[in-house]
């Protein structure tokens, strides 16, 4: 079981409320609240008919759990390097929405949620920065817009003449449609705030100055899920390839024609086979997400059901089928995601700015600027050559600011310029780097103070890691490492593991009637060993690849439905017509014989019942070594709430 897993299931288990100290139970001395167990309860069975029973079952799965935990503790499990690092870890992630200002982060999203609803077409012009000359490629951009605003040049033609983006200079510098959060946030703000037609004024982002054409604003297309059926060809390949991928995607294109069903056709000769098995449907997707002709085909189409005429992408040759449209709707759905669209954006960066600005006016922060000049004075041309080291340094211990009387050292700047210090770095800005990240980790460090839930919270997470930890070691991985133990054990239970009848087989998948008459003679030769199946496969498919299919295997009886129509004898089956006007036929090479399994055979499921035996023995020892003391009045007494 991952990690992930684990800790999410405790924190499942877990309430964020400060427990009151009315005793529901204890483990030796450890008291554990109703109100904490009650909040576990509930936000697990908000639906459940509470009675005694599913009550008792319940109350074993929480003793459990804190068993579990309470063993990690006594063996030290919390005072590991490995569990305090990763616990450090999950108090930073946790601590990131503590760490934000909750009005600067509304407006961030109420912006966002208005863009998101509008799709932008747009073209552009980038002007790389050279050598950190700024100055230079601001001129040439704002020249360029000149040119173009006095109709000296087109954009397409500035595009493809002084543009550094080689990677739309085929569309002339076109971006096609985009939406909130596809683009870094100065582009996407200019874009949005820039009428179409217009040319921008040069916004500066982290690849250099862009000049922005806004060519056409729409409400939000949002997303669309379809199916497709796909013939590869892959990049660069040659003619005959994509005229065979052509050929194939005509035929397949000619049955849909005629009535054959899209999700049977890919499921029986789609080449993407990720998606065929499922009919060929793709997971929903927006504008800009795919490669732009099979994008073009997908919102090109008016209602579900319609599908597409053959088109080309780099990939290969595609037929989409229109399943869903979902136009943007104002759901809870949406704004969860814009929210965490915000935390991974460009846009956390303006947030984390604000908070900094907001933790300095909160905070006693004082700089001491004789020390902090002394430092400047010796460092400053090292660090833009990168050559700063603790050995030049003296009087380390000097302070350089305190915040909340908390000093801040030389000696500890230092350390922060040497972790961070690359060619031509500005010893003034790492030194801002040093104050902010200085303050956001004095607030972390007041949150459990502060924030009472926090606190609750990091503990769940904290129980989470050490129930991991405890049971990967004493059951999951023991149960993979102990070969000896998982070879005694599925000696003593064999009766468990057992192959039930089965048929050794191939199976003709034929397009029609006629194919399958054709199948069935030559089916006679493989009765005869004179060819094999194979052979028969490509002798029919010569005309068409759609003509039949094969599938070979050992089936026993509800695991294939088509084996499950046929008689259990050798040779060939009868013909067997299918919903969808195929044909099918079933050449029964063998009959095996009901047997037991070896330990290769089942290996991974004597592994998993292997796991559930060492931690129900886990679980009665750890019963036997704590004492428990359940008052069952109170735990019942939610049975009337």
């Amino acid at each position: 079981m991952k990690k992930s897993t684990i800790i999410i299931i405790t924190i499942l288990l877990a309430s964020t409320n400060i427990f009151s100290q009315e005793t529901l139970m204890t483990i030796n001395e450890e008291k554990i609240s109703i109100d904490e167990f009650e909040n576990i309860f509930y936000k697990n069975n908000e639906d459940i008919e509470i009675t005694k029973e599913y009550l008792d079952e319940y109350i074993d799965l929480f003793i459990n759990f804190k068993l579990k935990v309470k063993e990690s503790k006594s063996l030290g499990y919390d005072t590991l390097p490995s569990f305090v690092k990763e616990l450090d870890g999950y108090k930073k992630q946790l601590s990131k929405p503590y760490l934000r200002d909750n009005n600067f982060n509304e407006n961030l999203f109420n912006e966002a949620l208005e863009r998101i609803q509008y799709d932008i077409n747009a073209s552009h012009i980038l002007i790389k920065i050279d050598n950190d000359d700024s100055k230079t490629a601001l001129n040439e951009a704002l020249s360029i817009r000149n040119q173009i605003i006095n109709k000296e040049i087109s954009f397409s033609e500035a595009a493809v003449k002084f543009s550094d983006d080689e990677y739309v200079l085929d569309s002339k510098g076109n971006l096609g449609y985009f939406t909130a959060f596809m683009m870094l946030y100065d582009f996407e703000s200019v874009a949005y705030n820039t009428p179409i037609g217009e040319v921008s004024i040069p916004v500066k982002t982290q690849y250099g100055y862009h000049l922005i054409l806004v060519n056409d604003k729409r409400k939000a297309v949002g997303e669309r899920k379809v199916a497709h059926i796909m013939f590869k060809t892959g990049k660069g390949a040659n003619t005959k390839k994509i005229n065979e991928a052509f050929k194939k995607i005509s035929e397949t294109h000619d049955l849909l024609i005629n009535g054959d069903k899209f999700v049977e056709v890919a499921e029986r000769f789609s080449e993407d086979r990720s998606t065929a098995v499922k009919g060929g449907v793709l997971p929903p997707f927006g504008v800009g997400k795919m490669v732009r002709e099979f994008e073009e085909a997908s919102f090109s189409l008016d209602s579900p059901g319609d599908f597409s005429e053959p088109f080309q992408t780099p990939y290969g040759w595609h037929i989409v089928m229109l399943l869903e449209d979902n136009l943007v709707t104002l759901d809870d759905d949406l704004f969860l995601s814009v929210k965490q669209k915000i935390e991974k954006d460009s846009r956390s960066k303006l947030s984390n700015e604000f908070m900094i600005s907001k933790l300095k006016n909160l905070y006693n922060v004082k700089v001491y600027k004789e020390n902090f000049d002394f430092l400047r004075k010796i460092a400053v041309k090292n660090v833009l050559n990168s050559t700063w080291d603790n050995s030049l340094l003296k009087d380390g211990e000097r302070k350089i600011f305190t915040i909340e009387s908390n000093p801040y050292t030389i000696k500890e700047l230092s350390n922060f310029i040497l972790n961070n210090q690359k060619k031509n770095n500005d010893f003034d800005q790492l030194y801002i780097e040093f104050l902010n990240s200085s303050l956001l980790s004095f607030e972390e460090s007041q949150l459990e103070n502060k924030y009472p839930e926090f606190k609750n919270l990091l503990k769940e997470y904290k129980e989470g890691i050490l129930l991991f930890d405890i049971t990967n070691n004493n059951v999951w991985k023991k149960a993979v490492e102990d070969s000896a133990g998982l070879s005694n054990y599925f000696n003593e239970n064999l009766s468990n593991y057992k192959w039930n009848e089965r048929l050794d087989v191939s199976i003709f998948t034929c397009l029609n009637y006629n194919i399958s008459y054709k199948i069935r003679n030559q089916l006679y030769k493989l009765k005869r060993g004179v060819i094999k199946d194979v052979d028969i496969l490509n002798k029919i498919n010569s005309s068409s690849p759609l003509n039949v299919q094969l599938v070979s295997g050992q089936f026993s009886l509800n695991e294939n439905d088509i084996i499950d129509k046929i008689d259990w004898k050798k040779g060939i089956s009868k013909s067997i017509k299918n919903d969808d006007g195929s044909y099918t036929i079933v050449f029964v090479h063998d009959i095996l014989n009901a047997r037991a399994k070896n330990l290769n055979e089942t290996k991974g499921k004597v592994i998993s019942d292997y796991q559930k035996y060492l931690d129900s023995t886990w679980i009665k020892k750890l019963r036997s070594k704590y004492n428990v003391d359940l008052n069952k009045n109170l735990l019942y007494s939610l049975i009337s709430k």
